[in-house]
């Protein structure tokens, strides 16, 4: 009679839920396991590690893999800079760094071969090594990238037979592959070092298949010798032969359209390939033969004179989780780092910047896209392996239509009965209105209900059913997986709270040792234990074989401040405002205009940063405070005209501060930066602060800002602006330097 009473009572908390929320189905059942092929591409490094690939995913030491991979040109980046923005790659999860070898920046003269400075891609590829990261080439011969000719020098532009097997040029891109040999040699996978991966030309739809297998072979030759070879997905391939991995690209935001382009359809969680501007659905190759991965997955785009636009943050987050809801099972962003053109090798109608509005930008500084996009990596990284076999189950009437605001967006992937929901309300340029949902999941032997939930516009949810913890089930949360800590028997599983969401979830109480969960509202439906928070943000609990399993809820701020770790030998997250990179025995804290420093640290009493640091202790976390001297940036400012703004700069820092971080508000159609009569860099206008680091330029001189008038031919900035600044005239609004204090951690005490 009480286990009926229980049974009822579960059932009358689901009823109530249906009748306030829409309830969404997706069916876990009646799909056949697809075929898991090889695919003849595999390595052993001399430590012993495994790479390899099938038709599904990828592996490492034969377990499955998810990697990610952010793209930065050395050749746009500062020699100088390379280590640190390495490692800043490194600290947002990514776990290769892709590149172009742009073909006319090592050959300016016919037959002169420059690989000096911010030239040296052997230096490069080293450094990737020292800290830890894989590296993926883009040797062309074309490449794109924005470079002048796609990165052809004007005799091979020149030639008819370019981008063929025409012999003439086939003998000079013999050259090319053989002088990129030479710097890469004894550093491929097999041979102890980083480089993995060589994509082969780019873009090639209208080409022929026989071309992509001559430049393999060629490369091949000259002991360019990766583990993988890839081609992007819009490029003509023969893959009867299994030779290349065809890897996609997808854009929110699209530089080559008219205001960055329109709403598109990479937010419905489609089996799209290589999105542009089609219809989902099509495809160029096999999809069954190869695993789905991506070399183009847009964190920004690049502003043209003509096309302005402002990447959001939370745009960019949320494309990259519908492309891993629709079964990516390897993210390579370009770009990750922005970047500054090479002085007369940029492709015409570009600017000289190749900023990207990227997640770290043209000057190292970290966007908030990148804080958000370290939420999602932090969650492939930790529960990749699980993730990456699993099939997508699409919903029976799945949304097909971008401007369809109403319905829900989702999808799972599944393996078994284990699974994450991907939850999407987020549309490029189009606002969406928030949902109160909740999600059923149907499978072979049992239902699971989740709780009804608030999906806020402009946000989206992973949710995760019958996830194990050690040996403990979890049924269902109403919050994201974010990372997971294993310490011996200890595991803590951390989750991102979803905004106006109080957290719930749900255990098999046959897989728990106790059933007394502290600070926990607790109720028992049939053999699950139902959980509702209470006066505590984290529950403990053991399972049946002894593991103790920690589960702690953490807002959607602390997620994006989270920076996941090893501290003193073990699994360790760090909370704090600043941006952290992360080596083996340091850590470099930096922050803008804010001399007080604050980190949490979990575990807590690892004693790390006690002899430098005030120190409290939380429930869950040690919390470390320093405070640095405030420095006011001796910067002057000179305005000779409403269009010229001269910067008169002075390098002497204290040891407390980085950089001085310049903030330059104006209006106009693009602004110059100016030192020696040159322009350095600068600046398309869409209406955001444009943040220039004064480090790079301390010992050259001062700085001249110079504004362009406005061209009636520029798009996507709003009329009223542009009324403006054709009514008033181009002008600064304000221009302010700001600090970028540092602290550095010692980690070898």
């Amino acid at each position: 009679m009480i286990k009926v009473k229980i049974l009822l009572s579960g059932l009358f908390v689901f009823l109530i839920s249906v009748l306030q929320a829409q309830v969404y189905q997706i069916d876990i059942k009646n799909k056949p396991a697809p075929e898991r092929n090889p695919i003849p591409m595999s390595g052993i490094n001399p430590a012993g590690t495994r790479l390899g690939v099938n038709s599904q995913y990828f592996t490492k030491n034969n377990q499955p893999w998810f990697p990610m991979m952010g793209e930065l040109h050395y050749n746009r980046v500062r020699p100088e800079d390379w280590e640190t923005e390495i490692l800043k790659m490194k600290s947002c999860g990514l776990s290769i760094v892709a590149t172009y070898v742009f073909w006319n920046e090592h050959e300016r003269e016919k037959g002169v071969w420059d690989w000096k400075g911010n030239r040296n891609l052997h230096q490069f590829i080293q450094l990737c090594q020292k800290y830890g990261l894989y590296v993926w080439l883009r040797i062309g011969p074309w490449s794109h990238g924005e470079q002048l000719n796609g990165g052809f020098p004007d005799w091979i532009q020149s030639l008819k037979g370019h981008r063929s097997n025409d012999p003439e040029y086939l003998k000079a891109s013999a050259i090319l592959f053989n002088q990129i040999a030479q710097q890469t040699k004894s550093l491929f996978f097999t041979e102890g070092g980083p480089i993995i991966g060589i994509q082969l030309e780019n873009e090639y739809a209208s080409g022929q298949a026989a071309h992509i297998s001559t430049l393999k072979a060629m490369a091949q030759k000259v002991q360019i010798n990766p583990v993988y070879w890839s081609v992007t997905a819009n490029t003509v391939f023969d893959d009867n032969k299994m030779e290349v991995i065809p890897l996609q690209g997808s854009y929110a935001y699209r530089g080559w359209e008219r205001a960055g382009g329109v709403a598109t359809k990479d937010f419905l969680y489609g089996n799209d390939q290589w999105i542009m501007t089609d219809a989902l659905g099509k495809v160029f190759y096999d999809v069954n033969k190869f695993p789905r991965g991506l070399c183009e997955q847009g964190a920004g785009s690049q502003m043209t004179y003509r096309n302005r636009f402002v990447v959001a943050p939370e745009v960019i987050a949320a494309h990259l989780q519908n492309q891993i809801g629709r079964g990516m099972n390897l993210v390579g962003y370009y770009m990750f780092h922005g970047g500054t053109q090479t002085p007369g090798l940029k492709e015409p109608g570009h600017p000289e910047s190749y900023d990207f509005q990227a997640p770290i930008d043209e000057f190292g500084l970290l966007r908030p896209s990148y804080k958000q996009l370290k939420v999602l990596h932090t969650f492939v990284n930790d529960f990749g392996a699980e993730l990456a076999p699993m099939q997508v189950y699409e919903p029976e009437k799945p949304v097909r239509d971008e401007k369809n605001t109403a319905d829900l967006r989702y999808v799972a992937r599944a393996k078994g009965n284990s699974g994450f929901l991907f939850l999407g309300n987020t549309q490029v340029r189009i606002s969406m209105p928030d949902k109160t949902v909740s999600m059923q999941v149907n499978l072979p032997e049992e239902t699971i209900h989740f709780p009804s939930l608030l999906l806020k516009g402009e946000t989206t949810a992973i949710l995760p059913f019958n996830l194990k913890a050690g040996s403990a089930l979890i049924k269902y949360a109403t919050a994201q997986p974010f990372a997971k800590l294993i310490n011996g028997k200890n595991i803590t599983l951390f989750f991102k709270c979803l905004n106006s969401v109080n957290p719930q979830l749900a255990l098999d109480s046959r897989t728990l040792k106790s059933k007394d969960i502290a600070g926990w509202k607790v109720s028992q439906n049939g053999n699950q234990l139902q959980l509702v928070s209470g006066s505590r943000t984290d529950c403990s609990f053991n399972d049946i074989d002894g593991n103790h399993i920690k589960v702690v809820f953490i807002t959607a701020t602390q997620a994006e401040n989270a920076w996941r770790t090893k501290l003193k030998g073990q699994d360790a997250l760090l909370i704090t405002e600043a941006d952290v990179v992360m080596q083996k025995d340091q850590l470099n804290l930096k922050q803008l205009n804010k001399p007080a420093f604050d980190i949490m640290v979990y575990p807590k009493g690892l004693k790390t940063f006690s002899a430098v640091a005030t120190k409290t202790t939380s429930t869950l976390f040690d919390t470390y405070h320093w405070q640095s001297p405030a420095y006011n940036p001796q910067i002057a400012m000179k305005f000779p005209t409403n269009k010229i703004a001269d910067v008169i700069l002075n390098p002497a820092l204290p040891k407390n501060v980085n950089d001085v971080i310049l903030n330059v508000n104006y209006l106009g159609n693009a602004c110059d930066l100016i030192q020696q009569g040159t322009i350095k860099t600068d600046n398309l206008f869409n209406g955001q602060t444009w943040q220039i680091s004064l480090k790079r330029f301390w010992e050259d001189g001062n700085l001249s800002l110079n504004l362009k008038d406005w061209d009636d031919k520029t798009t996507g900035v709003p009329a009223d602006v542009v009324q403006e600044i054709k009514t008033k005239g181009p002008r600064f609004i304000s221009v302010k330097a700001v600090p970028q204090y540092q602290t550095i951690i010692d980690l070898k005490n």
